[in-house]
């Protein structure tokens, strides 16, 4: 049953910094090809980070360089070059000997920028410190008299990636938040705009796959599809569960012409249970490309 449309296909080459449209991208049980392959260590805590504890990571944008297609299974030496452009147009090539000390001198923090590194190199993941609520609720922005959300009532996936996430930043192999993909419609988008009168652009919510939806009505549609397999390209999915919004669709991203906005925080707990979005799970692995049709199957 055709359901949708794909309008874009993204990746984030580099973890919180602004990321690349693609006309195709190969998805596996990793995830989107290319997505999220490096990211910015804390130099003198030797953790990642992302823009949830530094949103000026989001005033960055990366992107692959060379012409090379990166593979999903690349890992260390193996995962492509990126160039980062600062906020001030300033480029930085990650094969550039003095990488780390240029990008520690723009960020003003000792950092070093990382590929991703096997699961098996689990110590490379884990957290310097353990998480507490208090550092949750500053993640997710909670607010006043909010109740963090339970990740590991959502389903049996999310309960194994909450395994890891215990002493780790990311689930090891990967710099994802958590999931592997991340599928958001413009419906949902237009859907929250309308009721909050707030900028919903989507690349505040960094979607890998943004598509359409037949005949959306008042809500948005990919809430009903749970449990769902999808047929996208040469891929099969399974909608697993809704994505949990942490702080970051608020952050300005002034490379985009994203202005801060701290009520969106508010409006998504308001009007979505700060939820919005899917998290996607890749069943059988393929290329996706933008304009391919979403269709329901089994």
């Amino acid at each position: 049953m055709h359901v949708g449309k794909v309008v874009e296909v993204w990746r984030y080459p580099v973890k919180s910094m602004g990321g690349e449209a693609v006309a195709q991208a190969l998805v596996d049980a990793g995830g989107l090809a290319g997505d999220r392959h490096w990211a910015v260590i804390d130099g003198d805590a030797r953790e990642i980070r992302s823009a949830k504890r530094w949103p000026e990571l989001l005033g960055y944008v990366a992107r692959y360089v060379g012409g090379r297609t990166p593979a999903t299974d690349a890992y260390a030496a193996a995962v492509v070059p990126v160039e980062i452009v600062a906020p001030d147009g300033r480029t930085l090539h990650s094969a550039a000997a003095d990488r780390d000390a240029e990008l520690s001198a723009w960020l003003q923090r000792v950092v070093r920028l990382s590929p991703r590194a096997p699961a098996h190199d689990r110590d490379h993941y884990r957290l310097a410190r353990a998480r507490t609520p208090e550092s949750t609720a500053a993640e997710m922005d909670l607010q006043a008299g909010e109740t963090p959300p339970d990740f590991s009532l959502m389903s049996d996936a999310a309960a194994v990636i909450m395994q890891d996430l215990a002493d780790c930043a990311t689930p090891p192999g990967s710099y994802v938040d958590a999931f592997p993909l991340h599928l958001l419609s413009r419906n949902a988008l237009a859907w929250l705009g309308a009721r909050s009168g707030l900028d919903t652009d989507a690349r505040r919510f960094r979607p890998n796959l943004l598509i359409d939806i037949d005949g959306a009505g008042a809500e948005p549609g990919e809430d009903a599809w749970i449990g769902w397999h999808l047929a996208i390209g040469e891929a099969r999915l399974r909608i697993d569960s809704r994505t949990v919004r942490c702080a970051m669709p608020g952050r300005a991203q002034p490379r985009f012409g994203l202005a801060e906005q701290p009520t969106l925080a508010r409006a998504l707990v308001e009007h979505g249970r700060r939820q919005l979005g899917v998290n996607v799970i890749v069943e059988q692995a393929g290329v996706i490309r933008a304009g391919d049709p979403v269709l329901r199957v089994g």
